[in-house]
Parts: structure tokens; sequence; C-alpha cells
């Protein structure tokens, strides 16, 4: 077997020749390392001897773009920063550069609605596991289309299990890094077994996360309830949603906000049961472990929790436009 050595034309060539059905939703691609924005998808890469590749050693965050505005953008700089901060990763850039870089590569491809998939990373320079031996750490942002849910996917429900891969342990479980195989797995989990998503149970039995979405409930006396933060990420689409709930308070639908430790007895007692996500908005859990969730469909916190939060992403206080 003769192995051919490719010429950088040749390489290229073959970038761009090669493709699958992701692709046509990469929109746009920010690389420090490149200097630039990227709109071939083709030619939206990482070197291979990045940290990032090999190691997993970088910090991420999704952003949604709704109707030319990007939602709790400061909220995900100041986590990506937190999270940069606790694995010892220096910024590229200032935060208010990050900023800018985002917004301008999310204008230049002229969507109103897309998901920004921010990426730093501790940067090339070796396959070692020295973080040392990194040249610089380097940003990445990729732009690509968003399509909301069927409406018929929150009136209906979704359908939940009990997931059997060990959570993060609390410290790592607090950053979001791109050490993500538990998370891999609790998705490959939720599909072979034709769910939605599965929830982590901690050593205690406690309820954590699902792959990469928030679980929360309504219990019988109308309280909203949300996980303890002790081995879960802090959730930037559900702490907002928390906030907005505070004005269904007056309005009867809910007696109580509350943390607290929650068990699979939580769930089965409910009122109702929801994922809160950056891509998911509120979405109503109507059946876990083959056992129906209170009405089997969405519920009235469920659905006025979804309002709150879908104008809160086209004209609230935590919305950034894109366009001028």
């Amino acid at each position: 077997m003769s192995i051919t050595v490719l010429s950088p034309s040749e390489i290229q060539a073959k970038l761009q020749e090669k493709s699958y059905p992701a692709q046509k939703s990469y929109l746009a691609m920010y690389s420090s390392w490149l200097g630039g924005i990227v709109k071939d998808p083709g030619l939206m890469m990482v070197p291979v001897d990045d940290h990032l590749v090999h190691r997993g050693d970088g910090v991420f965050e999704a952003i949604k773009v709704v109707d030319g505005r990007v939602f709790l953008l400061q909220e995900h700089l100041e986590r990506l920063v937190a999270s940069a901060a606790q694995i010892g990763l220096p910024l590229p850039m200032p935060m208010e550069e990050m900023r800018e870089v985002i917004l301008k590569t999310t204008a230049a491809t002229g969507a109103r609605y897309a998901v920004l998939r921010l990426y730093v990373s501790r940067g090339p320079g070796g396959f070692t596991t020295n973080p040392y031996d990194s040249v610089a750490s380097q940003m990445y942002l990729i732009v690509t289309s968003y399509t909301p849910l069927a409406d018929e996917k929150y009136l209906a429900g979704v359908k939940v299990g009990r997931s059997q891969v060990p959570p993060k342990e609390p410290w790592l479980a607090k950053i979001k890094t791109c050490n993500y195989l538990p998370n891999v797995l609790m998705k490959k989990e939720s599909v072979d077994r034709k769910l939605d998503f599965t929830i982590g149970i901690d050593g205690q039995g406690f309820l954590t996360e699902g792959s990469t979405e928030n679980i929360v409930l309504i219990d019988k006396n109308k309280n909203l309830l949300r996980p303890k933060l002790r081995q879960i990420l802090k959730g930037t689409t559900m702490m907002r949603s928390f906030e907005l709930a505070q004005s269904l308070l007056s309005e009867g639908f809910l007696s109580s906000i509350q943390e607290k430790d929650l068990t699979e007895k939580d769930i089965f007692e409910a009122r109702e049961v929801m994922m809160i996500g950056t891509t998911l908005d509120v979405l109503p859990v109507t059946e876990y472990e083959g056992q129906k969730i209170g009405e089997g469909r969405q519920g009235a916190v469920s659905a006025q929790l979804l309002k709150l939060l879908r104008e809160d992403m086209k004209q609230g206080p935590k919305s950034t436009p894109v366009y001028a």
C-alpha cells in the first residue's frame, strides 16, 4: 500500500472537498491563532497539538442568539473567566476584547438566530501533559445556526431516566472545561435507551444534572426547586429563569423559590419537572423511568417560565444586540 505525501495545495483542495451534513450549520469561525474570521467550514481548524485537542485542556461556553440579540453574554463571559481562573488558564485577550470579537464574528454571518460556541484553550506547542509547553492560550469561536425545538415538544414534554455514569467530582463539576467525556457518555446512554435525557445521581442519592442541562421541579406545595450547586454546573439559563420566576410568586403560580437537595422521590412526587438549558429554554419532563410525571404534559409553571424566558431573550436587560 502506498500513502501519498500531500502538498499544501493538495491539502487545501481536499479540505474543501470533504463535507458532511453538520457543516451546513457552521456559519463562521474566529481563530486567534489565525488572527481572523474563517467562513469556509472545511477550513475551520484547530492545531492538533493544542492542549484543547489532545488533553481537553480548555474551557468553553455555548451562547444563544435570538432575533439578533445575544442572550446572557456577560454571564457567560464571567463564567468562562471564572472557569479559566480555576485551572490556571490565562485569557488570550481581555474580556471586553473577547466580547467585541464575539459580536463582530456573529455580525459577519448576518444570522439572527445562532449558537455561539466559545473556546479558550491552553494553546499549541507539544503533546505532553505539561501546560507550560504551550506557546500561548488561544480563543476559538464557532457561530452555528440555531433552530428551536418544535412547539409540540414543549407541549408533550420529554422522557428522562437515571444515569449510570458517575457524576464528576464537585471541584470539576463546577468548572465548564472541555473535558466532557462523562457528559458524552450520558448522552450516549440516553440515545441508547431511547430517552431524551438522563440525570446524574451523586453518592448520597441526590440529583445532579443532565449531560448539558439542569433539572428543576415544582413540588406538591408549588415550591420551585433546583438542586444545590454542590456538584453541578451553575447554569446561566437556569439562574436567569429563577430570577424571572420571582414574578410568579405574586401571581399565585408559586409559593416559594428554593435551592435544596433533591432525590428521585421528589421527581416522582412533583407537580412539574423541567429541563433548562441554553438551547432548550424550559422543556417539561413528562416521564421519568417510565412513570408519568404530573399530568403528563406541559404544566402551568413550565408554560409561564418558557414565556418569561423567551420575552427576556428578545427584549430584556440581559440581551445584547448584535446589529446596531
